[in-house]
């Protein structure tokens, strides 16, 4: 049955070529854009709107992620997808937003301020990027008594990914 299936489908596609080539990736258009980071040590103090530059770059295919500004920069425009963690330590906290080119995205909270143990948050957001839009992660500004520390260590590392999803 699989087989007939397949067989129909590969018939499909011969008589039909546009569909085969509609699964290309168009000439001129990178095909492959993704970045992977995380933080080596922990941050404290963060200050509003202080981005968190993640320093240790694992994969950055299109170079479009800075390690000197925590901004990933689109190289071609396309929808894109992000991925994030961020963990705050014991008896500390950090209030983030997820921005692209200065709108949030989305906020989020990592919370350990009133235990010992740590706290971890971790999200996704799909958005559609032109060339030269930027995506980061930083303090946000909601006020909340925290200390705005990211942790970078152990198994509480902190890590912003992402990647052109067509």
């Amino acid at each position: 049955m699989l087989n007939s299936c397949q067989g129909g489908w590969n018939e499909f596609t011969k008589s039909n070529p546009g569909i085969r080539r509609g699964r290309l990736v168009p000439e001129g258009r990178q095909s492959q854009i993704a970045f992977h980071t995380h933080l080596t040590h922990n941050i404290n103090n963060l200050g509003v709107h202080q981005a968190i530059e993640f320093d240790y770059v694992l994969l950055n295919e299109g170079t479009g992620y800075s390690v000197y500004t925590g901004h990933f920069v689109a190289p071609v425009s396309g929808l894109y997808v992000f991925a994030w963690t961020i963990t705050s330590g014991d008896y500390t906290c950090i209030v983030y937003d997820v921005v692209k080119n200065n709108e949030i995205l989305v906020h989020f909270i990592s919370d350990a301020a009133d235990h010992n143990d740590w706290a971890v948050s971790s999200g996704t957001a799909v958005t559609r990027m032109n060339s030269g839009d930027r995506v980061w992660i930083r303090v946000s500004d909601i006020f909340v008594p925290c200390s705005h520390t990211v942790y970078g260590t152990g198994f509480g590392t902190s890590s912003f990914a992402g990647y052109l999803l067509n």
